[in-house]
């Protein structure tokens, strides 16, 4: 740094002892003063700047040394005493003073400049705002209509030469304030019906501000304006909404009556079956019944005509005496010597031979059903069916029950029943 600033400096006495040089010799004296002043004031600027360099070089090498190390911070010996803030460090010997029991926020007892605010704003109260939009000509035009006014009538006695006005002149308008008031009134009326240059800032935010205004007031009015079009043809899409909903709510509800119906229909129709069929099969018991009681009958009347023959009364009585004699005498009656069991037997077996070896069709048609039991299992299917026909479904809204519809279609349902009962 100090090699180069030598070459500057070496490099500017050259040319100022060229310049000199070109100087006429008049100005020698001149010449011989600079000449001889020149060289301890190079050789002082040239020590100061190594002073400066020097400097700025341990300065920068300490800066370095220093954000290369890590940065330390001294903590305090006495951390209780002095390792915290003035507030935590005071807040021990603070202390709670006396409070009325009668003093709030809201009330005070004692005034003092740090309520004085608040107790300002509360006389003054809130800003008043108007609730709905105006604009700022609609919002001041006692204001404006005051100013155009009376600066109107100067106006024109100004320009009519009278002075009755002047008083009026001299405490609220001055000729700057007029000039001003030409100048500004010109500049609005030309800008609120033709576009032109802006010539202050104020007109430009003004027309831009009433511009979106205006935007914004089209765009409601033009909503409200489609709203109040548009309101007939809401109207008319939700009855559709409602008719739809309707209509799907129906069919649901259709569906599942029918479905439930469908359901009691095949139950019904089981239960009208599984009747039917334990009815013949009740009837089949019966008929077997009754062939097997014609046999133990005849069999038995048989036995009976054998009894009443006189060319066997006798010997079966005998026959009787004896195996009763013959129990007397072992204690204990038996039948090994009864002359009339094997008689039944005989005529049992006679009589059940007829029916061994039958074919299953036969046998059907031994136990088939005779016509009146046909007759009756027709007649009970048949009160079932119209038992069946004839309820009503079962509905346990009351609403529904009492509607007109409802009742027509239970009379309905009732009349059908009769009919069918009576046919």
């Amino acid at each position: 740094m100090s090699m180069n600033n030598n070459k500057e400096g070496d490099l500017q006495q050259i040319l100022t002892l060229n310049m000199l040089s070109s100087v006429p010799q008049k100005a020698s004296f001149l010449n011989k003063v600079i000449t001889s002043s020149m060289v301890p004031a190079r050789n002082f600027a040239s020590v100061a700047f190594n002073v400066k360099s020097k400097f700025e070089t341990a300065y920068e090498t300490k800066m370095k040394t220093i954000a290369s190390q890590p940065k330390k911070v001294i903590e305090p010996s006495n951390k209780t005493e002095y390792g915290q803030g003035y507030y935590q460090q005071h807040l021990k010997n603070m202390r709670q003073g006396y409070v009325h029991p009668y003093h709030s926020d809201k009330y005070p007892l004692v005034f003092s400049h740090f309520n004085y605010m608040k107790t300002l704003f509360e006389a003054v109260g809130p800003e008043q705002v108007s609730p709905h939009y105006e604009s700022l000509s609609r919002s001041r035009r006692g204001l404006l209509f005051i100013f155009f006014y009376i600066g109107t009538i100067n106006t024109i006695s100004r320009f009519g030469g009278w002075s009755h006005n002047e008083w009026i002149r001299g405490m609220i308008f001055h000729h700057e304030f007029l000039i001003a008031f030409y100048l500004g009134y010109i500049e609005v009326r030309h800008f609120t019906y033709f576009l032109g240059p802006k010539f202050t800032v104020f007109y430009n935010v003004y027309t831009r501000y009433e511009t979106q205004q205006l935007c914004s007031m089209w765009a409601d009015v033009t909503e409200e304006e489609q709203l109040r079009h548009l309101r007939h043809t809401k109207e008319q899409m939700e009855y559709v909404r409602l008719n739809a909903e309707y209509d799907y709510v129906k069919k649901r509800a259709l569906v599942n009556f029918l479905t439930n119906e469908k359901l009691n229909v095949e139950q019904h129709f089981h239960n009208r079956a599984l009747n039917m069929l334990k009815m013949v099969q009740n009837f089949e018991n019966q008929n077997l019944r009754n062939h097997l009681r014609e046999i133990a009958l005849g069999s038995f009347e048989k036995v009976q005509q054998t009894i009443k023959d006189p060319a066997t009364k006798q010997g079966i009585q005998k026959q009787a005496f004896q195996a009763a004699l013959k129990g007397i005498e072992s204690g204990l009656m038996k039948y090994e010597a009864d002359p009339l069991l094997p008689l039944l037997q005989s005529e049992m077996q006679a009589r059940i031979a007829h029916f061994k070896g039958l074919s299953a069709a036969e046998e059907g048609k031994l136990l088939s059903l005779t016509t009146e039991q046909r007759r009756v299992i027709a007649d009970n299917d048949r009160k079932a069916k119209i038992d069946y026909l004839g309820t009503v479904p079962n509905i346990n809204n009351p609403g529904i029950k009492s509607h007109e519809k409802y009742k027509n279609f239970v009379e309905m349902v009732h009349n059908i029943h009769k009919s069918e009962l009576k046919a």
